[in-house]
């Protein structure tokens, strides 16, 4: 955190400097880059400020450029392919100011942060709003490395479109630790969105595959089942259900949820109608308000063996759907559980 400290003594409210330095202290090397690029071109004033230059972190753009003419061949490489012969006679340091006249930026270290084209909608509002939460992530890994034995922060997943090990967050992390592979790296701590994922440290002795996995895990969560109503109540109920605790495993149930029934809480009436129904009970007997439906289905769950979830946000029960271990199959045998 040590280059932004000076942002916790900005004015604000306790709750706030509470949250920058928790926030500050997890912040990746990406992040950090454009953090810098944001607060020089306007200088916070109060935390509040500071707060919602973090929450638009992605709405920069990072290019791996720390010059004019890297950057000129950048913007060039994007849009066309030029003969080897031509490139001696090609004014890259022009195309480069060019590019920065028509994507604002500015240069940070070996990179050009390119700012958003409209300014965001802030965020936090301030005092009597409630603070913004960090759960645009799913893994965040310390990395050390001889040349820098503290670490640094890599955060995911990374939504450039790279292959995690190309990707723009792991790059910088890895030109930070001036380190080649993520191979080359000392894991020092691991934190993990799901508390059901438990000890990463335990689970991965390659740094690579937990960082494969923590993208994985963040696609799917960005994904929410494309859009499935009760998407994230359904996953956490799975989750407990089966007594996750590896993120393997974690990443296995997000991948088979159709072998689960889920009853949302406000879904209970109509499971309940639905079970009258096949009684042949009658509509108006059932729509009359005569039935306490929602008691009703809750008796009817519970002797049906469902489960309810932590925090009442629904009911939950495997059906007979087999379930197919991706992540989590044995080396050797089947690739199911039943």
């Amino acid at each position: 955190m040590g280059e932004f400290d000076h942002l916790l003594e900005l004015p604000g409210m306790p709750q706030e400097r509470a949250w920058l330095e928790e926030r500050l202290e997890t912040l990746s090397v990406h992040e950090g880059y454009v953090l810098a690029a944001d607060s020089m071109r306007h200088p916070p004033e109060t935390a509040a400020e500071v707060i919602n230059s973090i929450q638009n972190l992605s709405g920069c753009e990072i290019h791996p450029a720390g010059s004019y003419e890297e950057l000129g061949r950048f913007s060039l490489g994007q849009a066309s392919k030029l003969p080897e012969e031509v490139l001696p006679y090609v004014d890259f340091d022009h195309i480069g100011q060019q590019f920065e006249n028509g994507h604002p930026g500015l240069f940070i270290g070996s990179c050009y942060v390119e700012y958003p084209k409209e300014p965001p909608e802030p965020a936090y509002r301030g005092e009597g709003t409630p603070l913004p939460e960090d759960s645009d992530w799913s893994v965040k890994l310390r990395l050390a490395s001889p040349a820098v034995p503290e670490g640094v922060w890599l955060r995911l997943p990374d939504y450039d479109g790279q292959t995690p090990e190309k990707s723009t967050e792991v790059t910088l992390a890895l030109e930070a630790l001036r380190v080649k592979s993520l191979e080359d790296c000392t894991l020092l701590e691991a934190r993990c969105i799901l508390p059901e994922a438990g000890d990463l440290m335990e689970q991965y002795d390659s740094v690579m595959e937990l960082v494969r996995d923590g993208d994985n895990l963040g696609f799917i969560l960005d994904e929410q089942g494309q859009g499935e109503p009760h998407w994230r109540e359904k996953f956490a109920a799975a989750l407990e259900y089966e007594g996750c605790h590896t993120l393997k495993f974690a990443l296995d149930i997000s991948q088979n949820l159709s072998c689960y029934e889920w009853v949302p809480r406000d879904g209970l009436k109509e499971f309940a109608a639905k079970n009258l129904r096949s009684y042949g009970v009658s509509e108006k007997l059932i729509q009359s308000g005569n039935i306490n439906l929602r008691d009703y289905a809750e008796d009817l769950l519970e002797t049906s063996g469902y489960m309810e979830a932590s925090g009442e946000t629904g009911y939950l029960i495997r059906n007979s759907r087999e379930f197919v271990r991706e992540y989590t199959a044995p080396e050797q045998g089947g690739m199911t559980m039943q």
